[in-house]
């Protein structure tokens, strides 16, 4: 007797907190938990870059899922050469409460820490997309980001790559006279692409000299 009471209560107990679980979920979903970036940089002391649309374009494209590498290379130059550099971020919680955080050159950002909007690009980059899309009903190449340059000083190029997309194809010498400037005279610059194809977004890097082909 005593044991089947023991077990009715044992029951009823379950029962209070499955109904629990259900009114008061455990937690806010993952998304809500995480930390959207407000600005971010990259350098040594003063000689820092902002990296914010790198970023957030970067994870955007799979790198909230994965995490990031925090390095020149991903980061789109060396400002501070020979420095320890380091890539800052302050970002904001659900609840508007700010927080900074810091990782070292070599460090690695991990992957759930920041969330960020579906589409974080500016108008600009939108209004390409759909035009892409309505040329044939169907996802052309589009370049979403382009940058050339060393050492955090780079040129915005984005534009120009575009104009070279020749039937969902794009084939470049990098160069100062393909590119059309020359942002840092004298100096061996690279160049980073971030593009779109077939919805998806990739990104690559060509030194001066070498050719850019995508796809």
């Amino acid at each position: 007797m005593k044991a089947s009471l023991r077990h009715a209560r044992f029951l009823v107990a379950i029962s209070i907190l499955a109904c629990c679980a259900a009114i008061f979920p455990a937690g806010t979903p993952a998304e809500d938990q995480g930390w959207q970036i407000v600005r971010a940089d990259y350098g040594f002391g003063a000689q820092r870059v902002d990296v914010t649309k790198l970023l957030l374009t970067m994870l955007s494209q799979g790198g909230a899922n994965v995490g990031i590498a925090v390095n020149n290379q991903t980061m789109a130059g060396d400002p501070a050469v020979g420095k320890d550099k380091s890539l800052r971020i302050i970002a904001t919680d659900n609840q508007n409460q700010q927080r900074e955080f810091d990782y070292n050159e070599g460090a690695f950002v991990p992957p759930g820490t920041f969330i960020v909007a579906r589409d974080n690009r500016d108008n600009r980059d939108r209004d390409r997309d759909n035009n892409n899309r309505d040329r044939g009903g169907r996802n052309n190449l589009s370049i979403v980001r382009g940058y050339y340059g060393v050492q955090g000083r780079s040129a915005n190029v984005t534009d120009i790559l575009q104009r070279m997309v020749r039937n969902g194809q794009l084939v470049v010498n990098v160069s100062n006279r393909a590119l059309g400037i020359d942002p840092v005279p004298g100096a061996d610059k690279k160049l980073i692409v971030i593009y779109q194809y077939h919805g998806q977004e990739q990104a690559t890097a060509v030194p001066e000299g070498g050719t850019l082909s995508i796809p």
